[in-house]
């Protein structure tokens, strides 16, 4: 499921900035990959929408790197299925 997200979460990127894929890992930095606050919320809506899940607001703030957002979401549906 990891790998689905990280994948689904790094097209979106490449998408929205016009980067390639490759271009982007897990510990890239959203501010480096020009990810403002507002392209945040769009890619979270996005990841939102694909899996069902809610991010809170209060953790949109927290989002620093691609690897936050993959976990967060992982989190996320752990607990919906607990």
């Amino acid at each position: 499921m990891k790998r689905d997200i990280e994948q689904t979460l790094k097209e979106s990127i490449a998408r929205l900035k016009m980067l390639s894929v490759e271009e982007i890992n897990l510990d890239s930095r959203l501010d480096e990959l020009g990810i403002s606050s507002l392209d945040s919320i769009s890619l979270v809506f996005d990841i939102e929408d694909k899996y069902g899940v809610e991010v809170p607001n209060e953790a949109l703030k927290k989002l620093q790197t691609v690897r936050d957002i993959v976990e967060g979401v992982e989190r996320l549906l752990a607990t919906q299925k607990a």
